[in-house]
């Protein structure tokens, strides 16, 4: 009876194989498309648990663009001396922010499941809470102070609406990131992400 078991397990073993190689199951707890594309450093936060890619805000930019790059053509000591009405420093602001608004996304993330930390930005408020937001990497942005390169913005739509309570607070926010564009009252973002899941981070 022992042995008759056995070879029925090795029957089953073999044509759950052989079901995984033609495609016909999915493999248990198998990685997001395009995963294995991404650098090894971005790969190694894929989160098996929760079937989730944690990023940082720098996986967001591609390999070598600096937005501020241009500022490699000017003297940094000229620059330091002239006022704010310099027709220059006029001229250097304008390239800038051209190149904060056109900074290049990171195609590889495009439909990938994502958890990103980060703080919002208001774009939609309703007597229930904020229903659409900006998702930016630090407190104030796009609001207080000028707007990150878009690719440093991401725009949220929950249908879960969001406590008024918590602009302030840093937050996870889980979903699917595209690499859709939007352009906002407060900003360009450069990535689109409809959230699943947003939680307060405790430190």
């Amino acid at each position: 009876m022992r042995q008759l078991s056995q070879k029925w397990a090795q029957k089953v073993t073999v044509l759950v194989m052989v079901a995984l190689g033609l495609g016909i199951v999915p493999a248990w707890g198998a990685q997001p498309d395009g995963l294995d594309q991404l650098s090894p450093l971005v790969q190694s936060r894929w989160n098996e648990d929760d079937q989730l890619l944690d990023l940082s805000w720098e996986d967001l930019i591609p390999e070598g663009f600096r937005a501020d790059a241009i500022l490699d053509q000017y003297d940094p000591e000229k620059i330091a001396q002239l006022t704010d009405d310099d027709p220059l420093i006029m001229e250097i602001m304008e390239k800038l922010q051209k190149a904060y608004q056109s900074a290049p996304v990171l195609g590889k993330l495009d439909g990938m499941p994502v958890r990103l930390g980060g703080y919002i930005a208001p774009l939609e408020i309703t007597p229930e809470g904020v229903t659409e937001f900006l998702l930016v990497p630090y407190f104030g942005a796009c609001i207080h102070v000028p707007p990150p390169p878009s690719n440093q913005i991401i725009y949220v739509k929950t249908e879960i609406p969001i406590a008024e309570s918590l602009l302030e607070d840093a937050i996870w926010v889980s979903g699917r990131l595209s690499i859709d564009s939007a352009d906002t009252d407060l900003a360009l973002a450069g990535y689109t992400l409809y959230s699943e899941h947003i939680v307060p981070i405790e430190y």
